[in-house]
């Protein structure tokens, strides 16, 4: 039922003004009703907004403790990789080695095994059974550098003046 307007200096019965009081209290009543369902349902999308970003926030964070591992992981390979396979030389930690003719040499690290063949040598140089010819001309010898990794295991028939083992330097890289 509608409200019914009473004019200004009219005299209303009682009747007309219950029927606006109920009137407006049952538009109180539907509007207080509707508003709180509207509140319960606006709670209910937050409990559920706070419930997935509750799910997405543990993802995130295995996610990124996967991550963190992974660098880590690779982090470490890529150290072991510089180190592996770089020959730069390390001067200052240069060794003189027993190498020569009948003698065999294990690289104990990555490096160099520098040798002076004694002048007018001829003769073979072996790594790991790869042979190369070597020849020393008249008066002069020419410094040989061979490239070795740990464990190389070297040979020659040659006599040698003077054999050295240089080792690769440490590569280190900061903050890394």
């Amino acid at each position: 039922m509608p409200l019914t307007t009473i004019q200004y200096g009219s005299i209303a019965s009682s009747e007309t003004i219950n029927n606006n009081f109920n009137y407006l209290d049952e538009r109180i009543t539907s509007s207080s009703e509707a508003l709180n369902t509207s509140i319960s349902s606006i709670l209910s999308n937050i409990a559920t907004i706070n419930s997935r970003i509750t799910t997405l926030s543990e993802t995130l964070t295995s996610a990124l403790a996967t991550l963190s591992a992974t660098v880590e992981t690779y982090r470490a390979k890529t150290k072991l990789l510089v180190k592996n396979s770089t020959l730069l030389p390390n001067w200052n930690s240069m060794t003189s080695i027993s190498f020569t003719s009948g003698m065999n040499y294990t690289a104990g690290a990555n490096g160099f095994v520098l040798v002076i063949p004694a002048s007018s040598s001829t003769g073979n140089l072996s790594v790991n059974g790869n042979t190369f010819v070597i020849k020393a001309d008249g008066s002069s010898s020419a410094l040989i550098s061979i490239p070795v990794k740990k464990s190389d295991v070297l040979s020659t028939t040659i006599s040698c003046t003077n054999s050295y083992f240089v080792p690769s330097a440490e590569i280190s890289v900061e903050n890394f």
